[in-house]
């Protein structure tokens, strides 16, 4: 048992005061200061080929154009940014540049809404072109290679899509974009693109799922007496293991979110 200064120790009620005042004071600041911190939006970028201008001879020459002037390739380029830092944000200004990409036609939506990205006025001023005239060399070389945007509202969960029809003129790689933001509190990161299980990436649910395993491996061989009833609980709990992991890891990510808003 506990030595007599210890339980005299426990048994004071002012010491257990102070000691209880003093934890939840460091909790506090902690989460205090993880909702203080810069949040993170991540977005991820998804290249699909629609077609290639090649030239045989034999079997016959595919042309690919777009607006009368021939392409070497044509892409569907998706960039995608959601919000999952549990805060919402009002105003954002987004900015979506290529390098040797040419971006050609947009599409862009609010999942699960009606709503679309809209330029900013600044990116409206500087493609103006007067009735009857024709873009500058200049407006068609920021046309095709950015694009800013201004999002009034992205809450907590909600997906900015756009999607672009591009093209590599030198041929040699695909798409490349990349996006940019300029915000009071938050940041962008590219995702790379892997596969998921129930919306996690799944290495992630894989590994949440064996440290699962290893848990309830320790608790069922506590627990229950027989071997043989450990050894099916393992089982049906690995067969499933992966699937749990993504849940857990989700369950985890959303009191991260309502803690830590």
């Amino acid at each position: 048992m506990f030595p007599p200064d210890i339980v005299q120790l426990l048994e004071n009620k002012l010491t257990l005061a102070v000691l209880s005042a003093f934890v939840g004071g460091l909790i506090g600041n902690l989460i205090s200061a993880l909702r203080s911190r810069v949040k993170t939006m991540e977005y991820t970028v998804h290249h699909d080929r629609l077609g290639f201008s090649a030239d045989d001879l034999i079997f016959g020459a595919i042309r690919v154009s777009w607006q009368g002037k021939d392409v070497t390739n044509l892409f569907s380029s998706r960039v995608s940014l959601e919000n999952q830092t549990g805060q919402d944000f009002i105003n954002i200004r987004i900015k979506v540049y290529s390098g040797d990409t040419r971006l050609l036609g947009e599409r862009t939506e609010i999942s699960g809404t009606t709503y679309i990205l809209n330029w900013t006025d600044d990116f409206k001023k500087q493609l103006f072109v007067v009735n009857g005239g024709l873009p500058t060399d200049q407006q068609f070389n920021i046309y095709n290679h950015s694009r800013e945007y201004v999002l009034p509202v992205l809450n907590r969960g909600q997906r900015a899509v756009m999607t672009f029809l591009t093209t590599v003129p030198t041929g040699c790689e695909g798409p490349a974009i990349w996006l940019d933001m300029l915000h009071e509190g938050v940041k962008v990161q590219e995702r790379q693109v892997v596969q998921q299980i129930h919306g996690v990436p799944i290495r992630l649910a894989i590994s949440v799922g064996l440290i699962l395993c290893v848990v309830v491996f320790a608790a069922s061989s506590i627990a229950i007496n027989e071997p043989w009833a450990v050894g099916a609980v393992c089982m049906l709990f690995g067969l499933f293991a992966q699937s749990i992991g993504a849940f857990v890891y989700r369950c985890l990510q959303l009191i991260k979110a309502l803690v830590i808003r």
